[in-house]
């Protein structure tokens, strides 16, 4: 069975909103072929795939179901481009050719790591991806996670709103318990290391009970900035809020503030299909 990612909605529904987490394995260097694995940050979930090459994700991304396989590591490198955050480290977005600061105690795995959320028949991910404290709650949450996405919105301050919602309305939608409520914040215009820019929060109110993993509240940010071909890379990142070991608000806007292309050179940032939202070519 094909599971597709399209734009809103998927037109195959999947059954939580589990966080995920999705690794590549690289099976072939010089074809950039790889095994997709989908860890939805619960025993014995996984779902393993073909994936498009060279970080190719984002809302028209394609996986196919098929038994599950161990996860594993993959040969993608970490980014060792230097952060303009004194002693903090960057994560980057092959296929967006994008790259953000991220304090040292999160953790940046390999740039072809996906993290997102599937609930309510939607899905949303996003790659470069970092997360504070991966394995909290039992090994089964993060107490936050970022990433780079894409909007075809060429307008910054829609772009950042669209994205605030989906994102909101994903995460926000639970199969054991109601589901969240959010109020999204005005736009707040800014310039991000020379660009325009544009920035939402969506505060969402998670009904109880509330538990580790099920805070009584979380937040998203948003931050789009114009891209190529009249659209726009949107950093996102979703905290949880009122927690010991929470992501200051300091820390965050230092995060999206940070958000500049990567300077892949071609054949880094080569991709086989349209992306969505990228500095690519």
């Amino acid at each position: 069975m094909d599971a597709v990612y399209p734009e809103h909605p998927l037109s195959q529904p999947p059954r939580s909103n589990r966080p995920l987490v999705i690794a590549l394995i690289a099976v072939s260097v010089v074809g950039l072929v790889a095994i997709l694995v989908v860890a939805a940050l619960t025993p014995a979930h996984t779902v393993t795939g073909t994936a498009l090459p060279a970080d190719q994700y984002g809302p028209q991304d394609t996986a196919t179901r098929t038994k599950p396989l161990p996860t594993t590591t993959t040969s993608a490198p970490k980014s060792n481009i230097a952060s303009l955050t004194p002693g903090w480290q960057t994560a980057y977005s092959i296929a967006r050719n994008a790259v953000y600061d991220v304090p040292q105690d999160w953790t940046v795995p390999t740039p072809t790591t996906i993290v997102g959320f599937e609930g309510g028949g939607g899905r949303v991910v996003m790659s470069g991806a970092s997360e504070l404290q991966p394995k909290s709650c039992d090994g089964h949450h993060s107490k936050a996670i970022a990433g780079v996405t894409g909007s075809k919105l060429g307008d910054v301050s829609a772009a950042a709103k669209d994205v605030a919602g989906s994102w909101a309305t994903v995460a926000g939608a639970n199969d054991d318990r109601p589901d969240s409520t959010f109020t999204l914040s005005g736009v707040e215009t800014l310039t991000v290391q020379g660009k325009p820019a544009a920035h939402v929060m969506a505060t969402l109110a998670n009904p109880g009970p509330n538990d580790c993993s099920h805070p009584a509240t979380s937040v998203v940010h948003t931050v789009a900035v114009p891209g190529n071909k009249g659209q726009s890379v949107v950093l996102v990142l979703y905290a949880d809020q009122g927690v010991d070991g929470a992501a200051a608000d300091d820390t965050i806007r230092q995060m999206y503030n940070s958000l500049r292309p990567a300077g892949l050179d071609a054949a880094a940032c080569k991709q086989d299909n349209d992306v969505v939202g990228t500095w690519c070519g």
